[in-house]
């Protein structure tokens, strides 16, 4: 099978990797794969990430604020669609295309050709009109609108959020195509989205690596807490430093910090060992990780948090709040622990319990191992993949 992935980058975020490790893992199951992005071709990328930051700024009354936390797709790479179809794919896999790469327009182009697309959901953003987390906003359950994102919001379809929206919905009923959401939770906010109620995601996980990652030597009490940015809000550090600081007086409990950090007051408040150790490079990650016998994730949201993913691979028991995709990697008191969302004192107790080692380190790797390894989620696409082959002739008379 000939299958396109379409994605901004192959290495910048989580999503990124996410896009180059499913080509990987679907080359190494013997299909022909091509991994399309903007890596590299500078002035490709730079004029259309341009233009669409200058329409979200004026539309957010000249205002910064949020400037990077919703995209409308109202520009891309010029030339993308022709170089996709040479390629004559039998299926079109679409990662996170933001920023510049694909517009709505082009994604339209791209499935006027009798080739089913997969878009597989990185973030809420194909679900929303313009955001790419709701932050609680449930206006994506209608038609978006007075989009608490801009700073001059509108009633209507004056709004920013409502326009995007509408050219999304002109876009889902006009090109076949089918959902992936990374985890259960965002198919969820899937199922509630007007947009997607009538084709609701399907769940495959992101892939893997499970090669890169090892169990090694534990250091008693070890917690580490990492993220691209530490101190990003979403991120949810000051309730990570609540509930570490609950452990005030553990005998063995200290905490490792990786990441970038703009704050440099954000961990004076927290009071047990602690060590902040700045970007790290893979390797060390892998060797942090290694060692560690707790992985911690305060995240207000989060779709498949890799670090706790990372951890568990490791060996080292994930503890997290339990909104987001956590649930799809833990298995409360089996393989991780859960606290409610926002209770720090939960989350301390789940820190407690993890350092007592309750659940053999092995037992952690081989439940990454089910659920996403390489070779699982490569199988379970392939499948997705056949499956839309033979049923697109059927459904083909709907759209064209």
């Amino acid at each position: 099978m000939k299958i396109a992935i379409l994605s901004t980058s192959a290495t910048l975020g989580g999503a990124a990797i996410a896009s180059a490790r499913l080509a990987s893992a679907l080359k190494d199951q013997g299909q022909e794969v091509r991994l399309f992005t903007l890596d590299g071709v500078r002035r490709e990328r730079t004029l259309p990430f341009l233009a669409e930051r200058a329409e979200i700024f004026v539309s957010n009354g000249l205002n910064r604020d949020n400037l990077f936390k919703v995209s409308t797709a109202s520009t891309g790479r010029s030339g993308i669609v022709e170089e996709v179809l040479s390629m004559a794919p039998d299926v079109i896999v679409l990662g996170w295309v933001n920023q510049g790469f694909l517009s709505l327009g082009q994604i339209r182009k791209l499935g006027s050709h009798g080739i089913p697309l997969v878009w597989v959901m990185h973030d809420m953003w194909n679900l929303t009109g313009i955001c790419h987390h709701s932050l609680g906003c449930t206006r994506f359950t209608g038609e978006c609108g007075y989009c608490p994102m801009i700073k001059t919001p509108m009633r209507g379809a004056g709004d920013l959020s409502h326009r995007v929206w509408s050219r999304k919905e002109r876009l889902y009923l006009s090109v076949p195509m089918r959902f992936v959401a990374v985890s259960h939770w965002l198919a969820d906010l899937g199922r509630r989205s007007k947009l997607m109620r009538d084709n609701p995601p399907v769940v495959i996980p992101n892939v893997f690596p499970m090669e890169n990652f090892r169990i090694g030597p534990k250091e008693n009490g070890l917690i580490i807490m990492g993220a691209a940015r530490l101190d990003d809000p979403i991120k949810g550090l000051h309730h990570a430093v609540g509930a570490l600081n609950l452990l005030q007086g553990h005998p063995t409990a200290h905490v490792c910090f990786f990441g970038e950090l703009r704050n440099p007051d954000a961990l004076k408040g927290l009071k047990i060992p602690f060590e902040y150790l700045g970007p790290l490079d893979e390797a060390e990650v892998v060797e942090l990780m290694s060692r560690a016998c707790v992985v911690l994730s305060s995240s207000l949201y989060e779709n498949l948090p890799t670090t706790l993913i990372e951890g568990q691979a490791s060996g080292a028991m994930p503890v997290s709040f339990d909104r987001g995709g956590q649930a799809d990697i833990i298995d409360h008191h089996h393989s991780g622990f859960l606290a409610p969302f926002g209770d720090e004192a939960a989350l301390a107790r789940g820190l407690q319990w993890a350092i007592e080692g309750p659940v053999a380190p092995e037992t952690l790797r081989a439940e990454v191992e089910r659920k996403f390894s390489a070779k699982a989620v490569a199988g379970r696409m392939i499948s997705l993949f056949e499956d839309l082959k033979s049923t697109f002739s059927a459904e083909k008379h709907k759209f064209f």
